[in-house]
């Protein structure tokens, strides 16, 4: 096997490969990429941790057929360091991949790639375009509340569900729940919902960072396809249920404070300074405003007071003001609602005067 590629063309699969090549397996094999001429011209670039899957078709010139894997982070290491352009890859024998690039040259040790995992093929799969913006937007607004327990599977993910006009997104740690929905035209029709893990939605978010027009995706179980610029993503679904996140949402609750995002950010990150994992702030509103408050035995007190507009019966509720802050900086209105309803019960965030997004922070005992 011997081709010739562009740099930059070369990176464009590496990037991803690297990434998702498991280097802390079991098995060596894991942690390799695989490269592949498949046809005079084009050559197959793939890796897998056997839960998240990539293969990119790039093309290339002078090329003679074989296969062979070599270490993901080693090579998309070097090839980004090469000085030229152009770079030549050689499969040698006992299964070197020889690297040059001018005069500059690699030898790297390889393993023969009939060794690599099968990666899941999307043939015969129909795929919907879709709006990458609107899907990167998605993914930041609900990435962050994903459940990094690994007893709690079934909360390591984001739920996903799609009717062909408006798509959803949900992730909950027990702690806090995200929820956002969007028009989207032309999205899968699925008839359940289904949990992609958060390795996988963070390479999907990496795969469309920069694209501008859309990209296409296909769910065919166990697996969520994407397909962006030739690299085709290829996500092992968790299989389990989602819990009734309906049943979480509040919807009754009566006390309203109407309160500028960018005073109440910056109130949250101070009084952060006396808060820890088991210690929150309470927040107290009244017609007067708010006022936030901490209390930390080993540091001090922090108290502050915020203008909003309040419709209600005077509350206070404790929280822990990592959550919030986490779901401010995914909103970018001006002024966002909070529902109150008693110290114990959870509280509704949400753009003021929308509820395409909300958030929920269940309350601590302060």
């Amino acid at each position: 096997m011997e081709f010739q590629i562009k740099k930059i063309e070369f990176l464009k699969g590496l990037r991803l490969a690297q990434s998702i090549a498991d280097r802390k397996s079991t098995m060596p094999m894991l942690a390799n990429t695989l490269i592949r001429v498949t046809a005079p011209g084009n050559v197959l670039v793939a890796a897998t941790d056997l839960n998240v899957s990539v293969s990119a078709e790039l093309a290339a010139e002078k090329s003679t057929e074989g296969g062979i894997t070599v270490g993901a982070k080693a090579l998309h290491d070097i090839v980004g360091s090469l000085p030229g352009e152009i770079l030549t890859l050689k499969k040698a024998e006992n299964n070197w991949a020889e690297i040059s690039s001018g005069k500059v040259n690699y030898r790297l040790v390889g393993m023969p790639d009939r060794d690599f995992p099968k990666i899941p093929d999307p043939i015969d799969i129909e795929f919907c375009d879709i709006d990458a913006s609107t899907l990167r937007d998605m993914i930041d607004k609900t990435i962050f509340s994903v459940s990094n327990d690994e007893t709690r599977f079934h909360l390591n993910g984001v739920f996903f569900e799609s009717d062909g006009k408006t798509a959803r997104m949900v992730s909950t740690d027990g702690h806090r729940l995200s929820k956002v929905e969007c028009a989207m035209d032309g999205s899968p029709k699925l008839s359940a919902g289904i949990i992609i893990p958060k390795k996988g939605i963070v390479e999907v978010k990496r795969a469309i960072d920069s694209v501008s027009g859309s990209c296409q995706i296909a769910v065919k179980t166990p697996y969520i396809f994407v397909v962006t610029r030739g690299i085709c993503l290829a996500v092992k679904l968790i299989d389990s249920q989602f819990p009734p996140y309906d049943q979480v949402i509040p919807s009754s609750n009566k006390n309203i404070v109407k309160v500028n995002r960018g005073l109440f950010l910056e109130a949250l990150k101070r009084s952060q300074l006396m808060s820890s994992e088991t210690r929150g702030i309470k927040l107290s509103a009244s017609s007067a405003g708010i006022q936030i408050t901490g209390d930390n035995p080993d540091i001090g007190e922090v108290s502050e007071e915020i203008e909003a507009s309040f419709d209600g019966k005077p509350v206070s509720v404790g929280f822990n003001p990592r959550y919030v802050l986490d779901l401010l900086n995914q909103i970018p209105n001006d002024e966002i609602c909070l529902e109150l309803n008693g110290e114990l019960d959870p509280v509704l965030i949400h753009p003021e005067g929308e509820d395409n997004y909300v958030g929920v922070v269940m309350p601590m005992r302060i």
